[in-house]
């Protein structure tokens, strides 16, 4: 399992105020007013958010998380596909939610589960509408969704590295798909796919020798006026790389009889589990590494503005 292009990740610097204070955000959910400032249109785009110690010296916790459309156009696939008893007439159109629908609490790259009354769903049998009312006379059940994001060999472009996600759907709500298995919350727990795409790590570096290829959204315990504290572009980026290190390939079945199968074989040997490591590998460095120059080189914020992306690409 290769690392990603070192280039990437030559680690020289630390951050300046002024930027922490351009990339910082009130919480998690607060993540789109960082982007706007940074002149995002909306796309898809993946990070790392830090929260702060109570001094904003330091990171207490990192969450990874996904923001913009995933997908302009609806997931349709014959109700079949997801439900055992379903009409085999029936079609199903799911519209994606935007990636801030996805949280992803557990510090990996599996989203938490997001219920099917999150989701936007439409029903059809032969062209005519099939109403919500009508669902469960045409055997169709609970719909779950979660999205995992990964890296593989097409991630590491020389552009940057991107990441590569996958949306899976379960015939089942989160709580019997836990009565089943506590397996349910790992990243290999098997689901169908609904939907494959990638999405560009934001916000941007500031310069190539910042030494990762995202910076992370900061979230200060404490506004940064009053507690003007940074922790070290050190600690930043091993926050940012503990998270992306947690990357695992995700485990997809076409439709709902081979993942029955699966399901069923995981009940009965849990130590059947998948764990699939990704192509390429997402290096983790030393907590507390020295810079490569000798020295805290901080950059001032114009150097991010007149540079660009990628340092003036």
């Amino acid at each position: 399992m290769p690392p990603l292009h070192k280039k990437w990740f030559r680690q020289e610097s630390d951050i300046d105020l002024d930027l922490a204070k351009t990339v910082a955000a009130r919480d998690i959910t607060a993540v789109h007013t960082v982007l706007n400032r940074i002149n995002w249109h909306g796309e898809r785009g993946a990070g790392v958010a830090v929260e702060l110690s109570a001094d904003n010296r330091h990171v207490a916790r990192a969450q990874f998380f996904m923001r913009g459309v995933l997908s302009a156009q609806p997931g349709t696939f014959a109700a079949s596909k997801m439900w055992e008893r379903a009409d085999k007439a029936v079609n199903v159109s799911i519209t994606f939610p935007s990636g801030d629908a996805f949280n992803f609490s557990n510090g990996s790259l599996a989203s938490d589960y997001v219920p099917g009354e999150a989701v936007k769903i439409a029903c059809s049998k032969n062209g005519e509408v099939v109403l919500p009312t009508d669902y469960a006379a045409h055997g169709i059940g609970e719909l779950t969704l979660r999205l995992i994001a990964y890296l593989d060999k097409g991630s590491n472009t020389a552009a940057g590295p991107r990441v590569k996600f996958t949306v899976l759907g379960y015939p089942a709500t989160e709580e019997q798909m836990f009565d089943m298995s506590d397996l349910a919350a790992d990243i290999g727990w098997p689901g169908i796919k609904l939907l494959e795409g990638q999405a560009d790590f934001v916000p941007p570096p500031p310069q190539e020798g910042w030494g990762c290829p995202m910076l992370p959204v900061i979230l200060p315990a404490a506004d940064l006026t009053a507690v003007p504290n940074v922790p070290s572009g050190a600690e930043l980026r091993y926050a940012v790389a503990k998270v992306m290190a947690t990357a695992r390939l995700p485990v997809p079945c076409t439709a709902v009889g081979p993942l029955m199968k699966r399901w069923a074989k995981l009940e009965e040997d849990p130590n059947s589990m998948e764990d699939r490591l990704p192509t390429v590998s997402w290096p983790v460095p030393p907590r507390h590494q020295i810079p490569t120059s000798g020295k805290n080189n901080i950059f001032p914020l114009w150097v991010w503005w007149a540079g660009g992306k990628r340092g003036g690409e």
